[in-house]
Parts: structure tokens; C-alpha cells; sequence
């Protein structure tokens, strides 16, 4: 079943060799749409104003434990309402030299297959 999600790949970019828009598919194609939910301002989108999520509006805030459960808890509201195949296994929040980064790991809903994703909140 997850061989069956496909779509446009992120980013947009022509195949070279077909010439055609290049797509993804699979966990891949599932990995692309996890972080375009998380990385997209709620309001952006000019015909979906509730898509997206509230962590781009987190960058200027204090680096401090509260932003790191704000993130948390931004990107789970996120994912439940835009990506249902993805169940969250586990989320934390990595600091590094001043740099946090929002470490998600996550099954598809439908396969035993996991992935993970990293985004840097600063």
C-alpha cells in the first residue's frame, strides 16, 4: 500500500531524463510530505490557509526547554491533522552548539516501515 503514495517530488524539479515534473513515491514521497507540513506557515498557501504548521513562526523565540515542547507538540497537531499515515514513535529535541533540531521518528500506518526525519528549528 505505501508503494501506491505518489506525487510531485520535493523540491519541484524536471527530470532530466524524461524531461517530465519528477515524482516520488513510497516512503520517500511520505518523508517529503512530513517535512513540507512541518516546514509550511499556517496561512501560505492562498487556497489552504490551515495547512502547515506553527514551527516556522518558533525561529525567534528564546532556545529554551518550553520552545522545544512547543515544537514538539506543533508538529504532532501538525501530522494528526495533514499526514494520518504517519504514527509518531518518538520526538525530541536535539541541542546542538545553539542549533536545535526537532528529531521525529515515525511508521507508516499501513506498513511496518519506519523512517526518520531531522529539522533544524534554529
Amino acid at each position: 500500500m505505501i508503494e501506491s503514495v505518489r506525487g510531485m517530488s520535493f523540491p519541484f524539479r524536471i527530470d532530466p531524463e524524461t524531461g517530465k515534473v519528477a515524482e516520488a513515491s513510497g516512503a520517500d514521497k511520505i518523508r517529503q510530505n512530513v517535512r513540507i507540513i512541518l516546514a509550511t506557515r499556517i496561512g501560505e498557501r492562498p487556497m489552504l490557509r490551515e495547512f502547515g504548521s506553527r514551527i516556522p513562526g518558533l525561529v525567534h523565540d528564546p532556545n529554551d526547554a518550553v520552545l522545544a515542547e512547543l515544537a514538539k507538540t506543533q508538529a504532532t497537531n501538525a501530522l494528526l491533522q495533514w499526514e494520518p499515515r504517519v504514527l509518531i514513535t518518538n520526538m525530541f529535541v536535539e541541542s546542538d552548539q545553539g542549533e536545535l533540531r526537532l528529531r521525529l521518528d515515525y511508521v507508516h500506518s499501513s506498513e511496518p516501515v519506519g523512517g526518520q526525519l531531522l529539522l533544524p528549528l534554529t
